[in-house]
């Protein structure tokens, strides 16, 4: 159902800010996530979407969608966005950037043994400060190129219902539904760079 209310708004946003007079804006940025693991050094693509209001010639609010794609996981980064520029009507000026939401591991599937074990992931909260520049082209479009600090939260579970749990599977924050089950929390630190284009 949140996925629907999400789709539903991204589509309809672009008409609302029109009908009321509201600038409608859009950040599209691509780049990498640099990190660390059990493995050594990691890189990892990421890709993102604010789509929003900008209600003032400094600040751009909306909302935000993405995609980083880890070695062994997929996440999608869902939340709220603000961007903000120094001078903006100048051709070259600082910019930040700072995203806060949730991390969906929609994308990964449940995987079930032949002895019925369960394994799976969940997502948790995702936070995303970044700073750099904006490069103003001809029209109303810009470049925009930042680094930040990407922090993602996830868990990851692998469990043993009891017997006679075959249907609905017990809540993973109850041990009484489980023969055992562990839980492995897993927090992703990344240095960000990224390259946008904004459509203003």
């Amino acid at each position: 159902m949140r996925w629907l209310v999400c789709i539903v708004w991204l589509i309809t946003l672009p008409l609302l800010a029109q009908e009321r007079g509201a600038p409608y804006a859009h950040h599209l940025q691509l780049g990498v996530l640099q990190g660390s693991d059990e493995l050594g050094t990691r890189i990892s693509p990421t890709l993102s979407s604010l789509h929003g209001v900008q209600f003032h010639s400094n600040h751009l609010v909306g909302f935000t969608l993405g995609l980083d794609v880890y070695p062994q996981v997929a996440i999608i980064p869902f939340g709220m966005g603000w961007r903000g520029t120094l001078n903006p009507e100048k051709k070259t000026t600082w910019m930040g950037g700072f995203d806060l939401g949730f991390g969906s591991m929609i994308l990964e599937e449940r995987i079930v043994t032949e002895w019925n074990q369960h394994s799976w992931f969940e997502g948790g909260l995702t936070v995303h400060p970044s700073i750099g520049f904006r490069v103003k082209n001809k029209g109303r479009t810009a470049w925009s190129f930042l680094l930040g600090y990407k922090q993602q939260s996830a868990n990851y579970y692998v469990g043993q219902p009891l017997p006679g749990n075959t249907g609905t599977l017990p809540n993973q924050s109850d041990a009484s539904g489980w023969s055992s089950l562990r839980t492995d929390r897993i927090r992703y630190r990344n240095l960000s760079f990224s390259v946008g284009l904004l459509f203003l």
